[in-house]
């Protein structure tokens, strides 16, 4: 079998769209023929990238045997439409959340569309699968295929490396949150609702925010309103170092979501990353991250914006350091057995493969 990846979101180009075409499109490669053809730059660059996409996808499809077109994301799905028309072949979309619910009349009118033109579906959690069934895709065609994690991360930086390189004391804890600074993500609410009463009990406590985004300004003045500046620490994007000893040296990952019309949170390759690390999450119990997170096995789940039970479960994990030790390595043993990418690529070429049978 031989598959034509294309996507708009890879590296050099940082985010969790870019790492999750990477790592799907590296492990399939160990498994089957794979032509790539991808874009790592800005996205003020598509408008000539993605005509450059629909060129070389054409190229390859006259230069080689393909048997499925794969489109990473559903904003490139008409020119996985277009290949397939025009060179008879089958294609396949993967939806992320945002991508299939971006609030925009003509991007609403062309790109849920051509979706429901693929032969298969991928979506990366059941929210995002909710979304695309709401915009008219069949839900025979719908596969849900979670993202996985490699396991880059866990032992890479000193336990209290964070500590020094923060400038904290030994009996610091050490809270954190990694992600785009978005209304979503629940970090200016945490701040104005949880925190303060965190730190009446915990004095020493710190929230490190690691990610940078529109909503950078928003939390500040939480901040500000709230005499937290002892407490919070804006580490905006962090360099290779910062940011391994961000999850090797926290106590707990904490990912306060909030709902957010047509935002939906995809499915939050953080918390995996977290938990193989061996870290605690306590997160939101809401789309994507039922996903990523079987609540008691890799992670709790607590109801959004429920700062009591945000509070309690995080007071769980500070009161008794043995169980959260503990758990963080239960947590761990959990995320690799049921989020490896070998296990998902193979589910990806079973439904290519069925899709090839299905045409004959």
């Amino acid at each position: 079998m031989r598959l034509l990846f294309i996507t708009r979101k890879y590296p050099p180009s940082i985010g969790g769209m870019e790492l999750f075409a990477y790592d799907l499109s590296s492990s399939l490669k160990e498994k089957i023929d794979l032509s790539l053809i991808q874009w790592g730059g800005s996205n003020k660059a598509l408008p000539i990238i993605l005509p450059l996409l629909l060129l070389k996808g054409s190229s390859q499809l006259l230069t080689n045997k393909i048997d499925v077109i794969h489109m990473q994301d559903c904003m490139i799905a008409p020119i996985g439409y277009v290949l397939s028309r025009v060179f008879r072949k089958p294609f396949t979309v993967v939806v992320h959340g945002l991508d299939i619910t971006f609030k925009n009349p003509v991007y609403q009118a062309a790109i849920p569309w051509a979706v429901r033109k693929a032969d298969k579906v991928f979506c990366i959690s059941q929210a995002a699968a909710d979304a695309a069934i709401e915009r008219g895709v069949p839900q025979s065609k719908i596969q849900i295929l979670t993202l996985a994690v490699a396991d880059k991360l866990h032992g890479t930086a000193d336990k209290n490396s964070l500590r020094q390189k923060l400038e904290l004391s030994d009996d610091s804890k050490i809270l954190v949150t990694v992600g785009r600074l978005v209304k979503r993500k629940g970090v200016a609410w945490f701040i104005d609702e949880v925190l303060p009463g965190l730190v009446r009990r915990y004095p020493e406590l710190i929230y490190v925010v690691v990610g940078e985004g529109s909503q950078r300004p928003i939390i500040e003045a939480v901040i500000e309103k709230n005499e937290l500046h002892k407490n919070v620490k804006m580490l905006g994007r962090l360099d290779d170092d910062l940011y391994k000893a961000a999850y090797n040296g926290s106590d707990i990952f904490v990912m306060p979501n909030i709902n957010v019309p047509g935002d939906i949170e995809g499915f939050g390759i953080v918390l995996l990353e977290a938990s193989l690390c061996e870290m605690p999450v306590v997160a939101s119990n809401t789309e994507g991250i039922r996903d990523a997170v079987k609540d008691g096995s890799n992670g709790v789940l607590v109801p959004v914006m429920d700062k009591a039970a945000f509070a309690r479960a995080i007071y769980e994990f500070l009161d008794r350091p043995n169980e959260a030790l503990k758990f963080g390595k239960k947590s761990r043993n959990y995320s690799l057995e049921n989020y490896q990418w070998s296990k998902i690529a193979d589910r990806y070429i079973s439904n290519y493969k069925e899709i090839v049978k299905a045409k004959k």
